[in-house]
């Protein structure tokens, strides 16, 4: 007949490997605070829709934001509206998807803009945001 025990692991061990998921997590979301950061910095502001439209999510989980600047009536621009505003909501929005991550459930995001007029900023008129990201954080 078989025998056998059954053996805990000591206490301080599994703190230790707690304490290790955590930091690897905290690194993570640093990285993808650094870049959040970084695409809003180089990123047009006129209407803030481009900029309020960004997202940071698991890959395959959720479409993300869509804001559309034709409704609006602020505009950097036109003097009725100051950069920090449109960009401190953007901030916000990818700061709070970010706080959402865990490593635990994904290892891979994806930074996505649904502006209605996503390809035409990106591409038409050169600010080429998503290139210069994957550019400096690969």
């Amino acid at each position: 007949m078989a025998k056998q025990t059954t053996i805990t692991v000591n206490k301080s061990f599994d703190d230790k490997m707690l304490l290790l998921q955590q930091t690897a997590e905290e690194r993570v979301k640093d990285e993808l605070f650094s870049i959040a950061d970084y695409a809003i910095a180089i990123s047009p502001v006129d209407s803030g829709a481009w900029v309020e439209s960004f997202s940071m999510l698991p890959v395959g989980q959720g479409g993300g934001r869509s804001k559309s600047s034709g409704a609006r009536r602020t505009s950097v621009k036109k003097g009725t509206a100051s950069r920090q505003q449109f960009t401190d909501i953007a901030r916000s929005n990818l700061y709070s998807d970010i706080e959402k991550f865990s490593l635990e459930t994904s290892d891979k995001v994806t930074l996505r803009n649904r502006a209605p007029h996503a390809r035409e900023v990106e591409d038409k008129h050169g600010w080429s945001v998503f290139t210069k990201v994957r550019n400096k954080f690969g």
